[in-house]
């Protein structure tokens, strides 16, 4: 398996989801060698950690390598494009290294190249790779596998797509081409899959959909905060950037308190976008009311799901979203948008578009006003958080593993 970053070092929702459904694969007799770019601690008993820069660095790789670069031969060069591992070029070269100091994806070359190395070291019946930063380095894997004479499926996982990020046609053909050439794919909703479908071109029957999940646990005790004496609280929690759609929240900020002055938002995460949502909450007039921090610990985040009244996830496209399950946990109602993947397995939410500012602030106002529906909606959501565990993600996960490696058939 192939991921980019485990907890309790995370930027998002991937390496809680690789945690969560590696833990669990583990208890269906799984038996899981993980590919880290770089190892930085943490326990994971379940499975075997490794390191692709420990690798790397291990092989001395600034002298192993033969003067082809300049022909555009060196695997390393190519690593996210494509490893030829059949050329003479099965090493690092000087020139790579002055190539690597100025790439844009030098870190995504590296892990490949460590993944490759790691690779001929281990034995392996599947290849799981997640999010397009691995997909390279899934198919190095692959091509080692081969190289010892032993076909191995490559299943890729879809976490998030191009269409949701808009960060660079370059990631968008990255996507593609894997896409097009991995055995199968898994996308974490419905709504993934049809963006595969629809704008990579993808056969609809090579795709099959593995809602994330969380991890079971009550949560019975809400804080006292003195800001709960006089203020209501509404949250917003997550990347500051286009994807989550921050621009409508402080939109949907100043339309509820025109109505509902006695509350507070806040704006939890950091982001691209973060300095100019402070600009625009101060040119909207909200100084004092939309407040702002860069970063919350995994620690304190009940402390602010218990903190808030009501939780919004105004994010323009959202592949899944862990977070409104962690708040629904904490006892604290969600407002989600429609383009969301979460929005497709918890119906006690509150699904609105994330262009229409008016519904959303009258459902929030609402959600402020009137503790007996929010109580409802609360109880309702927790009893369908509670089927929606990193378990029940893993065996529909070990039946597409068992189809993919017998290379059946997978039915999306």
């Amino acid at each position: 398996m192939l991921g980019w970053e485990l907890p309790p070092f995370h930027s998002g929702g991937l390496g809680i989801a690789c945690s969560g459904l590696t833990k669990s694969l583990s208890k269906l007799g799984m038996d899981i060698d993980f590919v880290l770019p770089k190892i930085y601690g943490g326990s994971y008993p379940w499975m075997r950690l490794h390191d692709a820069s420990s690798k790397i660095l291990d092989n001395g790789f600034s002298h192993k390598c033969v003067e082809i670069a300049r022909k555009n031969q060196c695997s390393l060069v190519n690593g996210y494009q494509g490893v030829n591992l059949e050329s003479n070029s099965k090493k690092m070269c000087n020139s790579c290294i002055k190539v690597l100091d100025n790439s844009r994806y030098a870190h995504i070359n590296l892990y490949t190249r460590g993944v490759k190395e790691l690779a001929e070291g281990l034995d392996y019946d599947l290849i799981h790779a997640h999010d397009w930063m691995t997909f390279p380095a899934g198919f190095a894997a692959q091509a080692v596998s081969k190289l010892k004479g032993k076909e191995v499926p490559l299943l890729i996982q879809a976490h998030a797509t191009e269409i949701d990020r808009h960060d660079g046609s370059f990631i968008y053909h990255t996507e593609k081409d894997s896409f097009q050439r991995s055995d199968h794919i898994v996308a974490v909703s419905n709504i993934t899959k049809s963006t595969i479908v629809n704008y990579y071109g993808i056969d609809q029957n090579k795709i099959s959909v593995v809602h994330n999940g969380i991890d079971p646990r009550e949560i019975t005790e809400r804080i006292s905060n003195p800001i709960k004496k006089k203020y209501k609280v509404v949250m917003f929690l997550g990347r500051i950037t286009y994807q989550k759609g921050p621009d409508y929240f402080v939109k949907v900020a100043k339309k509820v308190t025109e109505s509902y002055p006695n509350v507070k938002f806040m704006m939890l995460g950091s982001g691209d976008m973060q300095a100019r949502m402070i600009e625009e909450g101060a040119k909207q007039g909200l100084t004092g009311k939309l407040l702002f921090n860069s970063w919350i610990s995994d620690e304190d985040k009940d402390l602010a799901y218990q903190l808030a009244d009501v939780f919004v996830m105004p994010s323009v496209t959202e592949p899944f979203g862990i977070v409104p399950l962690e708040a629904i946990q904490n006892g604290t109602p969600v407002v989600v948008s429609k383009s969301s993947g979460i929005a497709e397995v918890v119906d006690n939410s509150v699904k609105v578009d994330f262009w229409d500012i008016e519904k959303q602030a009258e459902e929030i106002v609402k959600l402020l006003k009137d503790k007996k529906y929010a109580a409802s909606l609360v109880k309702g959501a927790k009893a369908e958080v509670k089927g929606l565990t990193w378990d029940k993600s893993a065996k529909e996960m070990a039946q597409v593993y068992k189809k993919v490696v017998a290379g059946g058939k997978v039915h999306a």
